[in-house]
């Protein structure tokens, strides 16, 4: 039974061996078929496995030259003995795929044990019949990419080699390739994207020279001002912004201060809004809510605090509106000063990560994230204006990213990123589910998929190695390393499509002590 599908392969070679030449060539190029299958994953044969009489008479020189009566079928034979002892060790598997438009049949057969990624992506590429068009494939076991061997994977997991093995495929990711890049003065320490209602795609930058800038897709500054009296250390979005021609943009600083902007397209140019104050120490960390009407940033004062954005408060009327102005050269920047809705006390060391959990309905509770040198994970109830769930690590955390499921990942500076899922603290599991090592220096951002279908399992992070990582949460290896920058990465995010087409597109932005926007796309 376990070498039936082998087997059939060399059948049709088998028979009617009484035919004309051309019909023995054709079956030959059947069984040839079988090593593009197997044979590029075994080991390759010793000469003195096939007969020397049969190496002499069948050569691909003459091949279309040999008589009938040197009996091809006999060196046909003499292959399938002298690869039985290869092929005997199999295992029955069934391929299954959630995309219809590479499905195969899923009746079980058996393959060689030695078959790895590259083995299964031929046998699915045969079925499929792509012809010299292969496509290369990822595949799961378990809900685990599958990494090394079958051998290797049984042998890891105890698995009989009788047992039958659901293999779930996808497209491999290709690589990320560079598209273009943009100068600025001074290290670009934060990045954020967004769109309009029309579709144009916007990258947000803050920089150590404390300058705020707003660039299309093709690297070219739509504009900019003077958020900051020193370095960005954090720069946001609101998700909705494709909504209008306008949007809202959040960025916070080592002055201490948290900033909103409004950017408009039509002119294009940002205009203040207001300054957040109250921190008592540099604001390394700051998002906006999907909705746009809250903001929460974290500090070195060791809080995490909370404001409402003016377009939210009725009338208009704002919590300690007071005017302050900064000076930009020639010209004069006006703020309403608003004090924080909530300031949320918990920490014991510096806030470096903030975000808001995101929300399947509006009817859905507002939960904020927070993470920071006090190596905890802090969930914070903004109805009860506590903290509701306290997850406690063993490393101080540079960057955190939470995605719809609630699954957090987080940045070290010991060269992981790890994920954590609040929900296993109730039952007692560890909240670390998962240990990514693959950076050789410290992570300074990781940022999931916005994407919460296809792509909902990605995250990119980078390091001050420079290097760009994107992985699947289910592979302990990433699926792509790039040279992003030369010197530290020191932030990055995915770059958000304004289109129902492209919402999934894979492509994301960079920047770096280089003093380089850096832009990728798969």
């Amino acid at each position: 039974m376990h070498d039936h599908w082998s087997k059939t392969w060399l059948t049709c070679a088998l028979q009617s061996n009484r035919r004309s030449k051309r019909c023995i060539d054709d079956q030959l190029s059947s069984a040839h078929r079988l090593f593009l299958v197997t044979s590029r994953s075994l080991p390759r044969l010793p000469r003195r496995f096939i007969p020397t009489e049969t190496t002499q008479q069948w050569t691909r020189k003459d091949r279309r030259f040999v008589p009938r009566r040197l009996r091809p079928l006999s060196y046909l034979n003499s292959l399938w003995n002298s690869l039985q002892p290869l092929l005997s060790r199999q295992i029955r598997v069934k391929f299954v795929t959630k995309d219809a438009a590479i499905r195969v049949t899923e009746t079980p057969f058996a393959v060689p044990v030695s078959l790895s990624r590259r083995g299964l992506s031929q046998v699915v590429n045969h079925l499929l019949a792509t012809g010299d068009k292969p496509r290369p494939f990822d595949f799961l076991v378990d809900g685990l990419f599958l990494r090394t061997s079958l051998e290797k994977y049984l042998l890891a997991h105890e698995v009989s080699e009788e047992a039958l093995l659901v293999l779930e495929y996808v497209e491999a990711l290709p690589e990320p390739q560079k598209q273009s890049g943009s100068d600025h003065p001074d290290w670009v320490s934060a990045v954020a994207t967004g769109s309009t209602v029309s579709g144009d795609e916007l990258v947000v930058t803050g920089c150590y020279d404390g300058v705020l800038r707003v660039y299309d897709v093709q690297g070219t500054c739509l504009a900019s001002v003077k958020a900051h009296q020193g370095a960005i250390k954090a720069v946001s979005v609101s998700a909705d912004a494709g909504k209008s021609e306008e949007f809202v943009i959040a960025s916070s600083g080592k002055d201490q201060l948290a900033q909103l902007w409004r950017y408009t397209a039509e002119s294009p140019q940002l205009t203040p809004m207001a300054a957040l104050t109250g921190h008592l120490n540099s604001v390394d960390a700051v998002a906006m809510h999907a909705s746009g009407q809250r903001v929460v940033s974290g500090s070195w004062d060791n809080t995490v605090r909370v404001w409402q954005t003016p377009s939210s408060t009725d009338g208009g009327e704002q919590r300690s509106a007071k005017k302050h102005k900064k000076s930009e050269g020639s010209s004069a920047v006006s703020f309403q000063q608003l004090e924080a809705e909530m300031v949320l006390v918990g920490h014991t060391s510096y806030v470096t990560g903030v975000a808001f959990r995101p929300t399947l309905s509006e009817h859905d509770e507002d939960v904020v994230v927070s993470a920071g040198s006090d190596r905890t994970v802090r969930l914070w109830d903004l109805t009860t204006q506590s903290c509701s769930q306290t997850l406690a690590g063993n490393r101080a955390v540079t960057d955190l990213s939470v995605n719809v499921a609630g699954l957090v990942l987080t940045a070290h500076p010991d060269h992981c990123v790890r994920l954590w899922d609040p929900r296993a603290q109730q039952s007692g599991e560890s909240v670390v589910q998962r240990t990514f090592h693959s950076h050789k220096e410290w992570v300074s951002s990781v940022a999931w998929h916005p994407a919460h279908s296809s792509h909902g399992h990605l995250f990119v992070s980078g390091g001050y190695d420079g290097a760009a990582k994107v992985w699947d949460a289910r592979s302990s290896v990433p699926l792509h390393t790039v040279n992003a920058h030369d010197g530290k990465l020191l932030a990055l995010t995915w770059r958000r499509q304004s289109t129902q087409d492209n919402s999934d597109a894979v492509a994301f932005v960079s920047g770096g002590e280089d003093k380089q926007l850096n832009f990728f796309s798969v």
